[in-house]
């Protein structure tokens, strides 16, 4: 299987010369958080809402993308871009034919050709066994904090009996989240969109680790209220069945749970690619 078999080649792209206001339109109208950068008809960067956030004093869009961006060809393989994806910070890749941007591959589509495959090889390889679990009855202003400090995606939520109820991620500490004036003042010309709730969804995929200077306002109350329900795998589940849960759920990562359903450890979107990698070995 090669790129072009599993790419998106529907591509929304910028293009230079550009500013935060027209990447921000666009992430808008076509509910993304990335595009590529072109300019001539060739990729010369990528830019996320990662970008725009951490660049908040920037506006020309040279200055907020990511420059020369790794990209893959049509023609590399399934089992080249899970090495790229599982062994750097990169989310997706622009697909190139030649010079052209064609498409672009993100962790979640190979995540969704594992779901396909009926692997029924334990997911028990993938596991990390660092996982960061509250009382459901924590704010969900401390949650945050406390994910932040931890450099968590995700944080089990646990009853007063140890029984895992529930989990909470980035997406829905970043749903909750307000985002304050200053950064809509920031990226908008007119205070019109202020209120849209693109504003808030939109941001779903940002970090809670780049909320470091009180961007974002969280509730008091108890994480219970905002928490998904307790979505698990055990160490023997197949890694296919894990996919299928992770895509279903929205989750780029999912407790494990052992033989006695305590909390043992977590499965991550980024390291469960590494089986299209090893299936071939």
């Amino acid at each position: 299987m090669k790129a072009r078999d599993i790419m998106n080649p529907r591509v929304i792209y910028a293009t230079l010369p550009s500013n935060r206001q027209a990447v921000l339109q666009l992430f808008k109208e076509h509910g993304i958080s990335a595009v590529p950068v072109l300019k001539g008809g060739k990729l010369v960067g990528i830019v996320t809402r990662k970008d725009l956030l951490r660049k908040i004093d920037e506006d020309q869009l040279a200055l907020l993308m990511t420059p020369n961006p790794v990209a893959v060809s049509v023609e590399d393989s399934v089992q080249k871009i899970a090495t790229i994806l599982s062994t750097t910070p990169f989310r997706r890749l622009p697909v190139l034919d030649g010079e052209k941007l064609v498409g672009i591959i993100t962790v979640r589509d190979l995540i969704k050709e594992i779901a396909e495959m009926n692997l029924d090889i334990p997911v028990k390889k993938y596991i990390n066994p660092q996982i960061v679990c509250v009382w459901e009855e924590t704010p969900l202003k401390v949650v945050g904090e406390i994910m932040r400090l931890s450099n968590a995606e995700i944080c089990g939520v646990l009853n007063e009996n140890d029984e895992l109820v529930g989990i909470v991620d980035e997406k829905i500490m970043l749903s909750e989240a307000l985002i304050e004036d200053f950064l809509m003042k920031s990226t908008q010309s007119s205070s019109s969109d202020t209120d849209d709730k693109w504003s808030w969804d939109g941001m779903r995929d940002l970090a809670v680790r780049y909320f470091e200077v009180s961007v974002v306002k969280l509730p008091k109350e108890p994480v219970k209220k905002f928490m998904k329900p307790a979505d698990f795998v055990y160490p023997q589940t197949g890694i296919s069945k894990c996919a299928k849960k992770m895509v279903k759920d929205d989750l780029d990562c999912i407790p494990v749970l052992d033989s006695f359903n305590r909390v043992a450890g977590i499965v991550k979107d980024k390291d469960l690619i590494r089986v299209l990698v090893d299936v071939q070995k």
